[in-house]
């Protein structure tokens, strides 16, 4: 037990001196451990009724696996955030090391636990940015906020923590949609990669990056209107590298459909030896990432276009989302779990339907597409079957 718990409240920035285990007899059961922790902090200013219950929160769902065990959770208490708010900049942090940042997560993790003044700052910030009960859209940005942030971090002595607190402020920024206030157990974000420095190129127009404990996926889209399909990767350090390389390619094979192309993937964080509990755990990756896209996405509703819930949207109308099986998810792109969107996947293959057929309206006549019933043209021979008439050619007779 000791073991198992010590990692966890160490990451949450506190120490165990002593631990008391108590043996627990209930009548006609089983009998059952209470374990006591004498635990520390280097605060001696932190009040303890007040941070009890957002510090056994946070604790209890690091044990359950629902949040990953590292230092951000040193925020519930150095900077007094929920496990939620500490998952944001965790989420941030997670998507920088896939764009190729300088910086570690434990860089990273070091300096917002030395700046929790800042880091206060930051999240305010991003909760003044998308929470719909006080942000409408179309509302300017808020730039009190903004002033307050960059204030405090051109006070940062430190060359290196001052450059990773403004890439979380720029990121934050940057981000155009977030599912935050949908009370999900995974994060969301709708980014513009134009607004994100020293982002790999080519930039694509529009980045969505879905972080969960178990799983995490980003979607990349060339334009408005961008076809792509999603893989399941097994490259969980440089996942965004292979998309990104997916998506260029993708471009080059529509270019004959749409300008553009749009590429998803996601990798699994646990995976198991198991074949079958492999196959589980790509599953529920896929349908949480699937579910991520779906929360930023508009959707119509008798030719209206309708916002997502409890998202403020920073960017126009985008109720456009293509999205086909490919590597890995072939077996999952026709599954469906109800309740899973108001539009459901459906929606998404209804738009790739219809979009299919407009094509083919446009493309009559052209050379790569042929209605059905009109006659074909006769097979072109093989390089190896020319040479075989050839040498058959010249075979004298007999």
């Amino acid at each position: 037990m000791l073991s198992e718990a010590l990692p966890l409240l160490e990451n949450m920035g506190v120490r165990v001196v002593e631990e008391r285990p108590y043996e627990v007899r209930p009548r006609g059961g089983a009998p059952v451990w209470t374990y006591d922790f004498g635990l520390i902090t280097g605060d001696d200013t932190l009040e303890t009724r007040q941070v009890r219950e957002r510090f056994e929160d946070a604790f209890a769902r690091a044990w359950k696996g629902e949040v990953e065990n590292d230092g951000f959770n040193r925020l519930v208490l150095g900077a007094a955030l929920t496990w939620r708010e500490a998952s944001v900049f965790r989420a941030y942090a997670k998507y920088l090391r896939q764009v190729a940042s300088p910086f570690s997560q434990a860089q990273m993790e070091d300096t917002l636990a030395a700046h929790p003044d800042i880091t206060r700052l930051l999240i305010r910030l991003f909760l003044a940015r998308f929470d719909p009960t006080d942000t409408a859209e179309g509302d300017p940005e808020p730039t009190g906020p903004v002033a307050a942030v960059e204030a405090a971090i051109a006070a940062v002595p430190g060359l290196d923590e001052d450059r990773v607190l403004r890439q979380f402020l720029q990121l934050i920024l940057a981000t155009l949609r977030a599912n935050y206030f949908q009370d999900r157990r995974y994060l969301a974000f709708k980014l513009d990669p134009g607004r994100v420095p020293d982002l790999p190129l080519p930039r694509p127009r529009f980045e969505i990056f879905v972080y969960s404990s178990s799983a995490e996926g980003v979607h990349l889209r060339g334009g408005q209107v961008a076809l792509g399909g999603i893989r399941w990767s097994d490259r969980r350090a440089d996942f965004h590298t292979e998309v990104l390389g997916l998506m260029k390619a993708q471009t080059v094979k529509n270019a004959v459909i749409v300008p553009v192309g749009a590429k998803g993937g996601f990798v699994v964080k646990r995976p198991r030896p198991d074949p079958e509990a492999l196959a589980g755990e790509v599953s529920a990756g896929y349908r949480t990432f699937m579910q991520g896209l779906l929360d930023l996405t508009d959707t119509l509703v008798q030719g209206a276009v309708v916002a997502p819930p409890l998202v403020v949207r920073h960017d126009g109308d985008d109720p456009y989302l293509v999205v086909a099986a490919d590597k890995g998810t072939a077996a999952f792109s026709e599954r469906r779990k109800p309740g899973l969107h108001p539009g459901g996947p459906g929606r998404i293959r209804a738009q790739r339907r219809a979009h299919k057929f407009r094509r083919r309206r446009q493309l009559r006549g052209c050379r790569l597409f042929r209605p059905r019933g009109q006659p074909q043209d006769p097979p072109r021979s093989t390089r190896r079957q020319r040479r075989h008439d050839r040498e058959t050619a010249q075979r004298p007779p007999g």
